[in-house]
């Protein structure tokens, strides 16, 4: 038998030491010849179902392109359900003649129709050091392009939408909703994406107005299809609908049997959103005889979806964290090429490098009034809330005689420190009309040294407008803010801001409630800041109660009725009505890996870029003092499955235009 030294000096291979053992050289070249076709093979297959040199291209669904069929066969019998509902919807509309779209077809219309961000923004939020990205949800990939299929069906299949509309045509059974909005962009990406959700569930093609600025500031969401609704077109619907009271009206008559429903386009909603008898099952059945509806609306009633009986079980199986905003956000309302270049500049500019980032959105809701009335106050809340929930480091007193230096997190204060070469980077972005927050942290910051002398902290902020505009510039801008603010590993948030609450769903993040004495504080609660209850927002001014005349809920309490619908926090409504979408189990949502009172560094696998390849590898695959034996002893199978699990764990997918190195 060879000895290990025999075989080092061969060269240390398997060939050399099968060679030790006297193996014939034409029985060497065999297994030479077999080998390079096997890896020939491996090579192919690779190629063909793109399963792991794809890894970057499907950011959306982690590093596997699985088959559509796979993951539904592997899904929950409602997710089933709804992905052959919208089969046969899109089977019907085509009249049983399939609608062709080639992967010709697909590189033409995203050529014209480019969206960087599809493909860039997920990565961003694998990135982080403190906050683990919520977890990959194929289920809801596989509907969202199950619908995407349906409403290029039937906008091929329809062709000229007002011809459609004037005529009173049903011949594609197509049904239509548009997502009326309006306010602040935060308003129209609550409503337009509840509007969305109640598409996907009752097989109706999503139409967005143009006037809303919403299809000008995020990419078209449908591949081979647009959203957009035209003014004239949108007027000439406005003009012929019936108000929402008179479609329920048609409902008690029907079933009255005094008369039989007969609308072709019925509104659904009044400013704010659906009244009360829409989450009810008999008034969502008589609506699926109505071809055209319109939802106007500027609130997130998403989480009251959950509240209807024929949509819970589905709802339910489909979200099974209990959250339903971030998803939509990140498949419907990707920013547009010209807002995802300011993200990028944002990011490359002021917080890319940040070992950790924190952000703040302050809103003052009465304007300038409000903001020299309690700008101090706020700005104090504020910094206690920083500094007692770790958030970032609190400053060394400034007289060296205060008895506070005393005190052990004060220890490292008024004593020489070795500057280092690579401080730990702590960068704040304020969102904010106005700029009081920043400069009031700068003078802080810039000022005072920090307990823990190895920290730097940046404060930014890019905008101070002093009041809120319209238009596609100002929502562009507004979504540049959001995104960059999601991107944080802590988040900070005004109580009932819409713009918060965005950016909130976008990062995946469950956020801090300012307390800006909008709302309490209440006897025991704290005057400085609240931790939210979720990471889904607020369906602000929505009633706890059923009101079904038809269904068995009647007018029970939803709350008694679904254990995971519940009133939001008094910081967010004080004593008026809201109603959020939380877990049974609370710490199921946060996704947070530090910990509030002692933060440390990330724990996860964390992705590094290679100066030269910029090609994000896991961390633990850099890591010193590897057992270098072990691994060399690994086949090709075991190395490539440890990979895959790294990289799944990290949702490694490489980032096409940066790579943010971890400091």
């Amino acid at each position: 038998m060879a000895s290990s030294t025999d075989t080092k000096r061969e060269g240390g291979t398997w060939i050399g030491s099968i060679s030790r053992r006297g193996l014939s050289g034409k029985l060497r070249l065999c297994m030479i010849i077999l080998f390079l076709g096997l890896s020939l093979f491996l090579v192919l297959l690779s190629e063909q179902n793109g399963k792991i040199l794809n890894i970057y291209y499907n950011a959306r669904v982690s590093i596997f392109s699985e088959d559509d069929d796979a993951t539904l066969h592997r899904a929950s019998p409602a997710v089933q359900k709804l992905v052959e509902a919208i089969r046969k919807a899109t089977y019907k509309a085509s009249d049983g003649s399939l609608v062709e779209f080639s992967k010709e077809d697909r590189a033409r219309w995203e050529a014209q129709n480019p969206c960087r961000s599809r493909k860039q923004l997920l990565p961003i939020y694998a990135t982080r050091n403190h906050l683990k990205d919520v977890p990959v949800n194929k289920e809801w990939d596989l509907v969202f392009r199950e619908y995407e299929k349906f409403h290029r069906t039937c906008m091929q299949k329809v062709g000229d939408l007002v011809d459609y509309f004037v005529k009173q045509n049903t011949s594609t059974t197509c049904k239509f909703v548009i997502a009326e909005t309006h306010f602040g962009l935060g308003n129209k990406l609550y409503h337009i994406s509840s509007v969305f959700m109640f598409a996907i569930l009752k097989q109706r093609v999503i139409l967005v107005p143009e006037s809303t600025f919403v299809p000008s500031v995020v990419c078209e969401p449908f591949a081979g299809s647009s959203w957009k609704v035209g003014e004239e077109f949108h007027e000439r619907i406005k003009s012929k609908r019936k108000a929402s009271w008179e479609f329920y009206d048609a409902v008690d008559q029907d079933l009255n049997q005094r008369g039989s429903m007969d609308l072709y386009v019925s509104a659904m909603t009044n400013e704010w959103g659906p009244e009360l008898r829409f989450f009810c099952d008999t008034e969502q059945k008589f609506l699926s005889h109505v071809t055209w509806l319109t939802m106007d609306g500027c609130l997130l009633f998403l989480p009251k979806l959950w509240a209807i009986d024929m949509f819970r079980p589905t709802l339910e199986a489909l979200f099974p964290h209990r959250i339903a905003f971030t998803y939509i956000l990140r498949t419907l309302m990707l920013p547009a090429d010209h807002v995802w270049e300011r993200v990028l500049h944002v990011r490359d500019l002021y917080i890319g490098n940040a070992e950790k980032q924190v952000g703040i959105q302050l809103r003052y809701f009465r304007g300038t009034k409000e903001f020299k009335e309690k700008n101090d106050l706020i700005n104090d809340r504020i910094s206690r809330c920083l500094w007692e929930n770790n958030i970032v480091p609190e400053v060394c007193p400034s007289d060296p005689n205060d008895p506070r230096l005393g005190e052990e997190k004060f220890s490292q204060c008024w004593q020489e420190s070795v500057q280092k070469q690579n401080p730990r980077l702590i960068k704040v972005l304020i969102a904010s009309l106005f700029q009081g927050l920043q400069d009031y942290l700068q003078a802080i910051y810039l000022r005072k040294q920090v307990v823990v002398p190895d920290e730097r902290i940046g404060i930014y902020q890019l905008t101070h407008e002093l009041e809120q505009g319209s238009g596609v510039e100002v929502d562009s801008q507004a979504l540049v803010e959001m995104i960059s603010l999601s991107f944080s590993d802590v988040l900070l948030v005004s109580p009932m801001s819409t713009f918060g609450g965005a950016a909130q769903a976008y990062g995946g993040i469950q956020p801090w409630f300012i307390q800006t004495g909008l709302y309490g504080p209440r006897p025991g609660e704290s005057d400085q800041c609240q931790r939210a209850m979720a990471i889904d927002p607020c369906h602000l001014g929505t009633g706890e109660y059923y009101e079904c005349r038809y269904d068995p809920p009647g007018n029970k309490n939803i709350y008694e009725t679904i254990s995971y619908l519940k009133s939001c926090l008094y910081i967010d409504i004080g004593d008026g009505w809201g109603m959020e979408l939380v877990p049974d189990r609370f710490e199921q949502h946060d996704f947070s890996v530090y910990n509030s009172k002692k933060d440390k560094t990330s724990t996860r696998s964390s992705l590094r870029c290679d100066s030269k390849k910029d090609t994000p590898q896991p961390e633990a695959a850099q890591e010193e003092g590897r057992d270098k034996k072990t691994d060399s002893g690994r086949s090709f199978y075991q190395t490539m499955e440890e990979f895959i699990r790294r990289a799944e764990q990290a949702e490694a997918t490489r980032f096409l235009t940066q790579c943010a190195p971890i400091q």
